[in-house]
């Protein structure tokens, strides 16, 4: 993964989130899940990010269908605890599991689930899982 990129090489992903209020969910990704406001337009669109990561809201009328991402940290664990000092909602308490992720599950106010975790280890095959794998 650190291999110079290419010109075809996509650099990074920025998941656009629906919303129903984008400044209530920029505060809540700012006091709850530590990242920084970056921006607003016209109280529906705007942006927050935190280290590398970015995230974009956008305001909806109606239902949300909820979105889920996956996050690769350094641990996982250290996440988890700062999470529940902040009163993030911990959906999927974390786990090590067989596709070589120690990982959790925390929804935000919108009800758009991420998935946080890091590499704990190779992929367990199907046919070695029942054997205490």
């Amino acid at each position: 993964m650190s291999a110079p990129l290419g010109p075809l090489d996509w650099n990074f992903v920025t998941p656009q989130l629906p919303v129903h209020d984008v400044r209530e969910t920029q505060r809540y990704y700012r006091d709850v899940l530590g990242f920084k406001i970056a921006w607003i337009f016209n109280e529906d669109f705007g942006a927050v990010y935190h280290g590398a990561t970015e995230v974009f809201f956008s305001l909806v009328e109606g239902p949300i269908t909820p979105c889920w991402n996956f996050v690769r940290v350094e641990n996982a664990d250290e996440v988890l605890a700062a999470y529940r000092e902040t009163g993030a909602k911990i959906v999927e308490e974390i786990a090590s599991h067989p596709w070589g992720m120690r990982e959790f599950t925390i929804e935000d106010n919108n009800g758009h689930r991420f998935r946080i975790g890091h590499s704990d280890g190779p992929v367990v095959p199907i046919e070695e899982r029942g054997q205490g794998g």
